[in-house]
C-alpha cells in the first residue's frame, strides 16, 4: 500500500478508531471487565466510549492495549505503525519523531509499545527443516574507544547473545539467552517445535548434538573445517536472519540497549514472517495481546 492511499483510508481519528474497533471486536464492543460481547451503547458526546449493560462500566477499545491512555492521537499510532513496518529494516527514534512531529523521547516509547504488540501474538510451531544458530550482538572490539572496556571475541565477550531458529521457507523465531548451553537453548527449540517435531539443521556446537538426538532428525555442517554447505543441510537462512538484523542496527538504529534487544529482534521477525500488505501487516499487529506498557517499565 502507497503512502498516499494509507493516509487517504487512515487520515482522520474516526477512521483509525473504527478500523481498530472492527479489527479487535469483530463480534461488537468486548466489556473489559465483565467480558459481555456486543452488549454496549456509546456514549453520547464522547466519541470512542461504550458503556456496558451489564455492568455499567466505560472504557474504549484501546482499554488493556499499550495503547491505553495514550495522548497520542490514534492517527499518529497508524502512521507510526506505517513508518515501522513498511520499511525494509525499520526506522529510528530520531528519523520517526521528525516525521510525527513529535519529540524522539516520544517517539522511543511509541516505538517500543508498538514492538509490544508485534511480539504478543500467538505462533504455530515451525516444521520441517529448522535452521538453529546463536550470535552475539554489538559492535567489534576494535571500535570501541577504550580498550581496557574492550569485550573479548567469542566465550569471553559481554554482548548479549541472540538464539534464532528458522524454518526452511517460513516464520522466525527469537530469543536473547545467557549463553549457548543446552539448559538455555533446548526449552525454546521444544517450545518452538512443538516438542521436537522437526528436523534441525545446525554447526558443529555440542548442544546442538546433544539436542538433536531427541528431535525427528539432526544435520550438521562443521565450519571449523570450512564445510558449509553439504547437499540441503546448511545454515545459510538463518545466517542470513542475523545479517539483516545487524544491517539494521548498523544502518538504522546504529546502537541497541541489551536490555531491549528482545523486542528489537521481535521487531525483526515480524518483518520477516509477514510479508503481506502493509495493511495486512497492521491488522496483525493490532491484534497482539500484549497489555498496557508503561515508560516506567522501559526504563526501570
Amino acid at each position: 500500500m502507497k503512502l498516499t492511499t494509507f493516509l487517504a483510508r487512515y487520515g482522520t481519528e474516526e477512521a483509525c478508531r473504527a478500523h481498530l474497533e472492527s479489527v479487535r471486536w469483530p463480534h461488537g464492543p468486548v466489556c473489559d471487565r465483565c467480558g459481555a460481547v456486543d452488549n454496549a451503547t456509546p456514549v453520547a458526546k464522547r466519541p470512542g466510549v461504550y458503556r456496558c449493560r451489564d455492568c455499567g462500566k466505560d472504557f474504549r477499545v484501546t482499554v488493556g492495549t499499550p495503547m491505553e491512555d495514550s495522548r497520542l492521537p490514534l492517527r499518529t499510532w497508524y502512521l507510526a505503525m506505517y513508518l515501522i513496518l513498511a520499511s525494509s529494516k525499520g526506522i529510528s527514534s530520531v528519523k520517526l519523531g521528525e516525521q510525527l512531529g513529535i519529540t524522539q523521547k516520544s517517539a522511543w516509547f511509541l516505538g517500543h509499545r508498538i514492538r509490544a504488540l508485534l511480539d504478543s501474538g500467538e505462533n504455530l510451531p515451525l516444521s520441517g527443516i529448522v535452521e538453529a544458530d546463536e550470535s552475539y550482538i554489538g559492535g567489534k572490539a576494535r571500535n570501541l574507544r577504550n580498550s581496557a572496556v574492550r569485550p573479548g571475541r567469542g566465550r569471553g565477550t559481554k554482548k548479549p547473545m541472540l538464539f534464532a531458529a528458522v524454518e526452511r521457507g517460513g516464520e522466525a523465531r527469537t530469543a536473547r539467552i545467557a549463553s549457548a548451553k543446552i539448559d538455555d537453548i533446548a526449552p525454546l527449540l521444544w517450545k518452538w517445535t512443538g516438542g521436537g517435531q522437526a528436523v534441525l539443521s545446525s554447526d558443529e556446537l555440542a548442544t546442538y548434538r546433544w539436542i538433536g538426538r531427541k528431535m525427528e532428525g539432526h544435520h550438521v555442517v562443521n565450519h571449523a573445517r570450512r564445510e558449509f554447505v553439504r547437499g540441503q543441510w546448511h545454515v545459510n537462512t538463518v545466517e542470513g536472519f542475523f545479517g539483516l538484523f545487524k544491517r539494521a542496527i548498523v544502518g538504522v538504529w546504529h546502537w541497541i540497549s541489551g536490555k531491549h534487544l528482545h523486542r528489537y529482534a521481535g521487531e525483526h521477525g515480524f518483518r520477516w514472517n509477514h510479508r503481506e500488505d502493509i495493511a495486512d501487516r497492521i491488522a496483525r499487529c493490532l491484534i497482539g495481546q500484549h497489555g498496557r506498557l508503561s515508560w516506567k517499565e522501559l526504563v526501570k
